[in-house]
């Protein structure tokens, strides 16, 4: 079973425009190359961002959205059904796939 960790990679893969010019852009906190991630939260499902590996652990606060926008209505509401709905699959998946190993 994947990770939510390793599945919101997947899903900011998925999420990628390839021709998006801010995918090339070099944005760094201190001397970290920071890749470009996406919001999955509630408020925000989508919406791509930078910020610090280290962003709460330590004093870092760095944090920058990619736009200035904020997600509308229609997709604050579908967006995180779908994250749901894929972790719930890849969950039944494991449970098949192990019951499946105990025949």
């Amino acid at each position: 079973m994947l990770g939510l960790g390793m599945a919101n990679s997947l899903l900011n893969k998925l999420c990628m425009d390839e021709e998006d010019a801010m995918l090339n852009v070099e944005v760094r906190c201190k001397r970290i190359l920071l890749k470009m991630q996406t919001s999955w939260s509630d408020c925000n499902p989508g919406r791509r961002f930078w910020s610090c590996p280290h962003y709460g652990a330590t004093n870092c606060k760095f944090f920058k959205w990619r736009d200035k926008q904020s997600v509308d209505e229609r997709s604050k509401f579908i967006i995180p059904r779908l994250v749901n709905k894929i972790k719930e699959l890849e969950e039944n998946y494991e449970r098949v796939r192990l019951h499946l190993a105990e025949l």
